[in-house]
């Protein structure tokens, strides 16, 4: 065989592969896997570890629960806060996965989400949690909505749910009061509750996500919520989550996080490093000019409107007259998210665990 003639097969292999799609490709890994399926499975069962390494740990989110802080990370670990960051110590958890997201409405009412179709919640500021949701839950009720509704695709759907287990994680919350929440996360899911967990609505159908791509960022201002994920996709509303349409991006690859701006700004930025930024509502798209590669996972708008990120080379960035400006001195641990504190100063979530960045550490 010819040098182009093997070069045209290994082509044509690749467009087969490709053509194929993701789906019956995770179909095929997911025969393998089962041992991960159950040992996820096990875990959202299974209280956390008690470990004297917490402060050096995966965190993953933190949020302020009234005056206190609550960081959540990997194997359920949830740590509080009560002198502003400065130390920490681990808090009773009643599962083992990851936990991605954290939010609280006040200084009593909040939620964790996590790996395992997970959704916990405490009434008395991150002292106890309790179970709302998992992905065995989550299958069922999808399954029984799907069968009275007699939608045969939904039907599909909700099946290969129940038969996957309990593998797909929530990766982004949006916290709307003491019980109205809405999660997003693996394969398209997003869903919302409006009595704290007991009762859930599926967004599914809203959200024109043909693909099930992965959903990383849920945000709201006023009646806009913009939802973000995998390969360029975003859905944006204007009626405050009655319906979605599905914006057109100049980029393929993932956007992690979002802002919302005004009333008509729109603020991307993920995979590599690449952002954008609307201020026509995602009519059109202007890219930022970023110094540095590495992928941007987490962002919040500060006291002053200006957008600060965070990105896996372990820098604080500012967004600037459309160009990113880095804002740390030194470079830290790969950064998973951060957080604005009450005196202006950052604390950053890393592989290594909390690091708080004090004002005059920021160019």
């Amino acid at each position: 065989m010819s040098y182009k003639n093997t070069t045209e097969t290994s082509v044509t292999v690749v467009n087969f592969w490709r053509k194929l799609g993701r789906y019956t490709i995770m179909a095929l890994l997911l025969c393998r896997i089962d041992g991960a399926v159950s040992a996820v499975a096990d875990a959202i069962e299974r209280p956390a570890i008690e470990s004297h390494l917490v402060e050096h740990s995966v965190l993953m989110a933190a949020s302020y629960a009234g005056s206190h802080l609550i960081a959540v990370g990997e194997r359920g670990l949830i740590l509080r806060s009560d002198d502003d960051g400065k130390s920490w110590q681990q808090q009773p958890s009643p599962v083992s996965v990851t936990l991605t997201g954290v939010d609280f409405s006040d200084e009593k009412n909040g939620y964790a989400i996590g790996h395992g179709g997970i959704v916990l919640r405490t009434v008395n500021g991150g002292a106890e949690w309790k179970v709302q949701l998992d992905g065995r839950t989550l299958a069922q009720n999808l399954l029984q909505k799907a069968e009275a509704s007699k939608d045969e695709e939904a039907i599909y759907q909700a099946k290969l749910l129940v038969s996957d287990g309990p593998d797909k994680p929530f990766l982004d919350m949006l916290l709307l009061g003491p019980d109205h929440l809405i999660v997003v996360g693996a394969y398209g899911l997003a869903l919302e509750t409006k009595d704290g967990g007991k009762t859930w609505v599926s967004w599914i159908d809203r959200i024109q996500n043909y693909f099930g791509l992965h959903l990383y960022s849920i945000r709201k201002q006023a009646d806009r919520i913009l939802i973000a994920g995998e390969q360029g996709f975003v859905a944006f509303s204007t009626d405050n989550g009655q319906t979605f349409a599905t914006l057109e991006t100049p980029y393929e690859g993932s956007f992690f996080t979002a802002q919302l701006l005004g009333d008509s700004e729109i603020v991307l930025a993920g995979l590599r490093g690449n952002t954008f930024i609307s201020d026509d509502n995602g009519a059109d798209w202007k890219n930022i000019k970023n110094p540095i590669s590495a992928s941007i996972l987490a962002s919040f708008i500060n006291a002053n409107g200006q957008v600060i990120m965070a990105n896996q080379a372990g820098i604080l960035l500012g967004l600037t007259e459309n160009r990113l400006v880095p804002l740390t001195r030194k470079r830290l641990p790969p950064l998973t998210n951060i957080l604005e504190k009450t005196n202006g100063s950052v604390l950053a979530l890393s592989v290594n665990g909390p690091v708080s960045i004090d004002v005059g550490d920021l160019k």
